[in-house]
């Protein structure tokens, strides 16, 4: 059961149907709601022979009009409040303030009551505003069941309705006429947007018990919402004014006392004038959404929240729709409409994403499933890859199972049974590891380490990689197919042992050819040193570091190709190189002045020999001695008065 049908329900503060607090108010047994006298007498006169028997509020499931005749109308904008099962209106359910959130309900009115009370200020701040806004069209509409004037009332509908449609130019969409055709009174719905105070975003602040907490930034906020229902007599008779009711989602009762304290204001100042046209300006002059959303203390302040971060991203998404975007891959630019906006902002149209996605797909190659965007790169969203890999569902299954595939390998708890997948060509199981490294596989039930893959072997160190390749090899020695497979395997080991390391971060086996020492794993796209096997970014690495950027072998090959370059050039151009990627200030600790000319000398890695390029002069950067040019290495190596690598 709702809240509010716990606290309303045999309550006796209110009326389940109208809402009037009247007393005494006359319970009904069947379903335990209390009704005012007007409700109950209404309903046993108007009520169908089949609906007798039910109690008057619309949960019987008697839906009527505001003057209580034919289809429940259309769906109104009012503030939030919990719905029943079939989503009408509680029977009476305070309200925090009327700046609550706005969601569509239908609008299923009292069908009859005492609606003709003015609602006093203090009650404003529990009834809602479409609800207030109801009562307020009742009782314009027993005014008009009740006039004589029909004349007077022909002609003011006539004014009614040329002032409507000349706002209907102005505004366009944002008005919305409830009433039908034909009935009375005119009612319509006029929203008024505005631009945050200062042209920027507004901060969403939370009230809570322990103080003030930021919710988010929006960039919009939603419109100010203008009820109106126009008497009998309007514009003609000075004493007829309109009815109205002022809304919005993040705006205090006070906020809203004052804009419609505004409105009654210029009501008296222009009686007998079109007042509407006045009022909607009045309302955008005065109107300008704060940059700083303060919400009170209350159950649904957080939801409130959430509903404005939701509206702002709603209009936003919206906007970029109708204009022009440029796509990173094909460079044209098309409405945002036929395009895709990834979650991290960037565009691309869809045919591009499409084919990109169908390409990377068809090639296993989910990691390079990114954002177009050269300075972005981040994944895309799992849902935006399935919508764009839906007219393909060979694509979809292998990306799907590929994805799969990777997470399982990324979990550290996981491995695969090496028995049901022996052959390399089968499906891989994948086992739950213990933390003991015990895993069993539910298909063959093998039990097996799960570090080293062998049979389960509880308080016993894994054996060495050395361990078994002694085992391979007198295993190797004998003869058979088992000889034959083992020495097959020891030649794939000892393959692997020297040409692959291991990726430090999903342990796949990697390969070398050729190139700098900065790597790039195919499979989790990580770069990484293959010197010293570390997770790097750029090339900072090698300029702060013993870890050369070219080793000495790819020097050589290099020579072998152009037969121009000798190791020199290349370490200096190295230098040169990687200088761009050393801070500044550690930039310049590593220079030493020369002691012949003076100038500033790049010191290579923790190298101490020296050698000026203005005068050749070689020196040592520890001591700063000239060295002898014939044979400088002796400071180092036979004299030992320094080190030749070295920290300081």
């Amino acid at each position: 059961m709702a809240r509010w049908q716990q606290r309303s329900r045999g309550a006796g503060r209110c009326c389940a149907q109208c809402g009037a607090g009247q007393t005494p108010l006359v319970p009904d047994k069947a379903s335990g709601y209390q009704y005012c006298d007007g409700c109950w007498t209404e309903w046993t006169a108007s009520a169908r022979p089949d609906e007798v028997d039910r109690p008057p509020n619309p949960r019987g499931g008697a839906e009527r009009r505001l003057d209580g005749r034919g289809e429940p109308p259309d769906k109104l904008r009012m503030p939030q409040r919990e719905l029943d099962e079939e989503g009408l209106w509680p029977p009476c359910a305070p309200s925090s303030s009327s700046s609550a959130a706005p969601v569509a309900v239908a609008a299923t009115a009292p069908a009859g009551g005492d609606l003709s009370a003015p609602l006093a200020a203090d009650d404003r701040g529990a009834v809602d505003a479409v609800m207030r806004f109801a009562a307020e069209v009742a009782e314009l509409r027993r005014q008009f069941l009740g006039s004589e004037q029909q004349e007077v009332a022909q002609k003011s509908q006539e004014e009614q309705r040329s002032e409507v449609e000349s706002l209907t130019a102005i505004y366009g969409d944002a008005l919305q006429v409830l009433s039908a055709d034909g009935e009375l009174p005119l009612a319509f719905r006029l929203e008024l947007s505005a631009d945050i105070e200062g042209e920027g975003t507004a901060e969403i602040i939370v009230t809570t018990p322990d103080g003030e907490a930021p919710a988010g930034l929006v960039e919009e906020l939603p419109p100010l919402v203008l009820y109106c229902a126009l008497p009998l007599g309007y514009p003609l008779d000075v004493a007829a004014r309109p009815r109205f009711v002022v809304d919005a989602e993040h705006l205090s009762a006070s906020a809203i006392e004052e804009l419609e304290a505004a409105l009654r204001a210029l009501s008296d100042q222009h009686a007998g004038e079109p007042l509407l046209f006045e009022w909607s300006s009045a309302l955008q002059e005065r109107f300008v959404q704060p940059r700083r959303v303060v919400l009170p203390d209350s159950a649904d302040s957080m939801g409130v929240a959430l509903r404005l971060l939701a509206h702002s991203r709603a209009e936003r998404d919206r906007r970029r729709c109708r204009e022009l975007q440029t796509c990173p891959m094909c460079l044209d630019e098309v409405l945002g409409s036929r395009g895709v906006f990834l979650d991290c902002g960037h565009f691309g149209c869809r045919d591009c994403l499409e084919q990109m996605a169908l390409l990377h797909a068809s090639e296993s190659d989910v990691a390079a499933l990114r954002c177009p965007a050269v300075d972005c790169r981040r994944p895309i969203d799992a849902e935006v890859l399935r919508d764009l890999l839906s007219s393909d569902p060979v694509a979809l299954k292998k990306w799907e199972d590929e994805s799969l595939r990777r997470c399982l390998e990324h979990m550290q708890d996981v491995v695969f049974c090496p028995r049901c997948d022996a052959d390399g060509d089968g499906e891989r199981v994948p086992v739950i590891e213990d933390s003991d490294h015990m895993a069993r596989c539910e298909v063959c039930f093998y039990v097996f380490c799960g570090r080293c893959k062998g049979v389960y072997h509880p308080d016993t160190p894994c054996s060495s990689t050395e361990d078994r390749l002694d085992a391979l090899e007198a295993k190797a020695a004998g003869v058979g197919p088992e000889a034959k497979a083992a020495r097959a395997e020891l030649m794939t080991l000892r393959h692997l042992a020297k040409t692959t390391k291991s990726c430090p971060q999903c342990s796949m086996a990697i390969e070398k050819t050729d190139g700098c020492s900065k790597v790039l794993c195919g499979n989790c796209k990580v770069h990484f040193c293959w010197r010293c096997n570390k997770v790097i970014d750029g090339y900072d690495h090698f300029a702060t570091s013993d870890c050369r950027l070219f080793d000495d072998d790819e020097i050589r090959r290099w020579n072998q190709q152009v037969k121009t370059v000798d190791k020199a050039q290349v370490r200096a151009h190295e230098a040169r190189f990687l200088a761009q990627f050393i801070d500044p200030a550690k930039l310049w600790e590593q220079f030493r002045p020369c002691p012949r000319c003076r100038n500033a000398v790049l010191r290579d890695g923790k190298n101490n020999h020296l050698r000026c390029f203005a005068c050749s002069t070689h020196f040592c950067a520890r001591c700063r001695e000239i060295l002898p040019g014939s044979r400088p290495g002796d400071h180092f190596q036979k004299r030992k008065t320094c080190p030749q690598h070295s920290d300081d």
